[in-house]
Order: structure tokens, then sequence, then C-alpha cells
């Protein structure tokens, strides 16, 4: 008689991405802390984010921002994605209703009925959606739903070395994520907009709200951007 399959043991904490794929979670609110006091400005996330969904040349789902911190000489980096708001001026902005919020509250582009209005790139606040020169169509964060749909960290959360960037449910006071924003004060980007947005930000402070332009990476000492979303190099101002 055949020995009782036994239940394979877990894999070790540094095994492959590949062996360690969990169960995936239900997420109230899919949300993203971010501590900027941790960022080294490695561009680890936005990198890992262009690999993981094979993101054309010149445009980014995730950005880094470099910011001279007034009255020191050090620089502050600032990453930034798709905030998934609550209250996202891009859904109804799109004539083809193609841009929808999830059952956890991701806001979703769907690129099969998307016609390319561009209405939803003027709409966002924060200069999340970019418009893909290969396709024309609509492109942004959707927090790498095909790796939590199995129960990995989205691809920028698992680059980066600093641990910057933490992903969670922001409707669950015991998720992990949730109680990182809790003890350490994190707030909104921009929450003035009024957009309610699913990504929270430790260390966050009234200069970064005031300094933060629309591009890439800054020259240090210049004002000269080196790195600009395709909307802004056709002449949108950035946001």
């Amino acid at each position: 008689m055949p020995d009782k399959e036994q239940e394979p043991a877990p894999p070790a904490e540094d095994a492959p991405p590949w062996e360690r794929i969990g169960t995936p979670r239900k997420l109230g609110r899919a949300g993203m802390v971010i501590d900027l006091r941790r960022c080294v400005g490695c561009h680890a996330c936005s990198v890992s984010c262009k690999t993981e969904h094979d993101v054309a040349l010149g445009v980014f789902r995730t950005r880094v921002h470099y910011l001279e911190r007034p009255g020191r000489e050090q620089l502050s980096f600032f990453p930034m994605l798709c905030m998934h708001c609550q209250e996202a001026p891009c859904i109804p902005a799109c004539p083809t209703e193609s841009i929808s919020r999830l059952a956890d509250g991701r806001v979703n582009i769907d690129q099969n009925t998307c016609k390319s209005s561009q209405d939803c790139l003027s709409a966002c606040p924060y200069g999340a959606i970019s418009l893909d020169p290969q396709t024309q169509l609509a492109d942004k964060c959707d927090f790498c739903a095909q790796r939590t749909d199995v129960g990995l960290d989205p691809a920028c959360v698992a680059a980066c070395p600093s641990g910057t960037l933490r992903f969670g449910d922001l409707d669950d006071p015991e998720d992990a994520a949730m109680q990182y924003a809790e003890r350490n004060n994190a707030h909104a980007f921009r929450a003035d907009k009024g957009t309610k947005p699913s990504v929270l930000y430790v260390g966050l402070r009234a200069w970064h709200e005031q300094t933060l332009s629309g591009g890439i990476q800054l020259t240090p000492g210049e004002d000269e951007l080196i790195y600009v979303q395709a909307r802004e190099a056709a002449g949108e101002a950035p946001k």
C-alpha cells in the first residue's frame, strides 16, 4: 500500500520567487506604504517595474524623483506610482469606460476597450498615466496584479533593497503595512486634491509638495529634467 502523501515542506526564505508563491490574500483595499526616510534613489523599483511589465522606452509606471532638500546639500528621493485613488478622477474622465475600480480597490485600465483619448492623462493629478508609444494605449501601475494574485509582492516591493516600499491591505488594521503606516504617521501625497489615494508616505513634508516636479530625475543643482514622461516631452506641462 503506497504511503500517504505528505504536505511539502515550506520553501526557505532565500528560495527564488517561483518557489515562494503562497496563498493569495483577499484584500479589502490594496495599497502601498512608502517610507521616504529609507529611499536611496537606486531606481530598483522603476527598473524592476519596466522589466516585469515590458514598459516601453521613455515611459514609466513607477518613477523616482530626485529633489533638493531646502537648506541641505543632500538629495531627497521620492518614488511615485499610480495612487489607486478611492475617488479616482481618471474613471469618470474616460469616454469609453475603460477605467474601473476592482473589488480590492485597485484602479484598472482595460486596454481591450481603450481608444487612446488621453482624457485620463490630463485628469490624473499625479501624472501616473502614460500613453504607450508602441500600442498608443493608456498604461499605468496595477500593483502587479499578476504577482499579487499568486501571493507575491509587487515587483517594486520585492526589488527594493532598503525596505522603502510595503504592500498590503489598508482596510485591515492588523495588516503589517497598515500598522507600519499608523506607527510612522503616514499621509497621502497631495491630499488636498480630494482623491483619497491608496498610497501613503512616511516622512512626507510640506516642501515635498511644493518642490516635486513632473520628471523622473533632476540634475543636482539645476532645474533641468534628465528623464521626462513622454507626454511632458510632447509639450504638456508637468503637474
